[in-house]
C-alpha cells in the first residue's frame, strides 16, 4: 500500500523541480502483458510541478510591467505639469519615491527628465526659434530681440538655479506645499490687479516691447524653480504678466525660456549626478521621454489657445485655482 511518494528530480538543465504523488494505491503487475511489469495505480493523484525558471520568468514579467507603468506615469506627469503652475519635478519626485527611489535621487531624476519637454517646446515653437536664430545676422529685428531676451534670461536663471539645486537636494522637506500656496496667493493678487487695470482701460505690452531687463527678471524668477515645489512656468508666467505682457505672449515667452533652462538642468544632473541617473533602467527613461514629448505638445497647444481666448484676469484666476488645488492635494 502506498499513501505518499515524493521525488526530487534534477535534470541535466540544472533546474530542479519536485514531483509529489499523494494518494493511495498499489504496485501491481499488468495482466495484459506477457512479461510482468510493475505500474502505478493511484487514487486522488496530486502532482505539483514548479520550476525555478518559471518563477524567474514570472518575476521578470512583473518587473517589466512595473517599468512600463513607471515610465508612462512619469511621462504623463512631466508632459502635463511642466506647463502648468505646478512643480513637475516635485510630482516626478513623488512618483519615483512611491516606486522605491530615495527622495534625493528622485529629485535629480525628475530634474533630468525635465529636459524631455524641451524637444516638445522646440517643435511647437520652431518658427519662433528660427526667427531668433535669424537675429544673429538681422540687426534691429524681433528675432534679434527675442534671441537676446532668451540669452540673458538663461544666464540669469543659472545665477539662482545652480546654488539652489544643490541646496534642494540636501533639504527636501515640506517646501513643496508652502511654495504652491505662495504661488496661488501671488496669482490671486495679480488677478485683482489685472481686473482693476482692465476696468481702467490700461494697455498691455505686445511682442515688440521685449526688454532685456524683463528677461533678467524673468530668468531670476525661473531659477527659483530649482527648489522643490516651485513651478517654473508658474514663476515665469507670473513675472511676465506682472511686467505687463499679454497672457498669450507671457505663456509663449515662458515656454520658450523653458527650452535652454530645462536642457541646462538635464546637463547639470547628467554631468554632476550621473550615478543617480544610471539607477533607472533605459526602458523607464525611454518610455518616460517619449510619453512626455507627446503629451507636452498637446498641453502646450491647449494652454496657448486658452490664453488667447479668455481675459487676463480670468487666466490668472485659473492658474491660482490650479496652484491652490495642487497644494491642498499634497500630503
Amino acid at each position: 500500500m502506498l499513501s505518499e511518494m515524493s521525488l526530487d528530480l534534477v535534470p541535466q538543465s540544472g533546474h530542479s523541480f519536485s514531483l509529489s504523488l499523494v494518494g493511495s494505491g498499489i504496485i501491481t503487475s499488468n495482466p495484459m502483458k506477457k512479461k510482468t511489469q510493475p505500474y502505478f495505480s493511484l487514487h486522488g493523484l496530486k502532482i505539483e510541478y514548479i520550476t525555478r525558471r518559471s518563477r524567474i520568468h514570472a518575476r521578470e514579467r512583473l518587473w517589466r510591467i512595473e517599468e512600463l507603468a513607471l515610465g508612462f506615469a512619469s511621462g504623463v506627469a512631466q508632459g502635463v505639469f511642466e506647463w502648468l503652475p505646478v512643480s513637475s519635478k516635485t510630482i516626478l519626485l513623488f512618483i519615483f519615491y512611491w516606486f522605491g527611489t530615495p527622495p534625493s535621487q528622485a529629485y535629480f531624476i525628475g530634474l533630468f527628465l525635465n529636459g524631455s519637454t524641451a524637444a516638445a517646446a522646440a517643435l511647437y515653437f520652431r518658427r519662433d526659434l528660427v526667427e531668433a536664430l535669424r537675429g544673429l545676422y538681422e540687426a534691429k529685428s524681433r528675432g534679434r530681440l527675442l534671441l537676446a531676451f532668451l540669452i540673458v534670461s538663461t544666464l540669469a536663471t543659472g545665477v539662482t538655479a545652480i546654488p539652489l539645486a544643490s541646496l534642494a537636494a540636501e533639504a527636501l522637506s515640506s517646501l513643496g506645499r508652502f511654495s504652491m500656496i505662495l504661488i496661488a496667493i501671488l496669482f490671486s493678487a495679480l488677478t485683482i490687479i489685472l481686473w482693476i487695470e482692465e476696468k481702467l482701460g490700461e494697455k498691455k505690452r505686445g511682442s515688440r516691447s521685449l526688454k532685456l531687463s524683463d528677461g533678467i527678471l524673468a530668468g531670476l524668477a525661473q531659477g527659483f524653480s530649482a527648489l522643490p515645489g516651485m513651478s517654473r512656468s508658474g514663476l515665469t508666467i507670473f513675472t511676465l504678466l506682472a511686467l505687463g505682457y499679454e497672457p498669450s505672449e507671457a505663456v509663449k515667452l515662458s515656454f520658450l525660456m523653458s527650452i535652454p533652462a530645462t536642457i541646462g538642468g538635464s546637463l547639470y544632473t547628467y554631468l554632476l549626478h550621473r550615478g543617480t541617473i544610471t539607477t533607472i533602467s533605459t526602458e523607464i527613461l525611454a518610455v518616460s521621454i517619449i510619453t512626455a514629448l507627446t503629451i507636452s505638445i498637446l498641453t502646450i497647444a491647449t494652454l496657448i489657445k486658452l490664453s488667447q481666448k479668455i481675459k487676463p484676469h480670468l487666466f490668472t484666476l485659473t492658474l491660482a485655482i490650479i496652484s491652490l488645488a495642487t497644494a491642498l492635494l499634497q500630503t
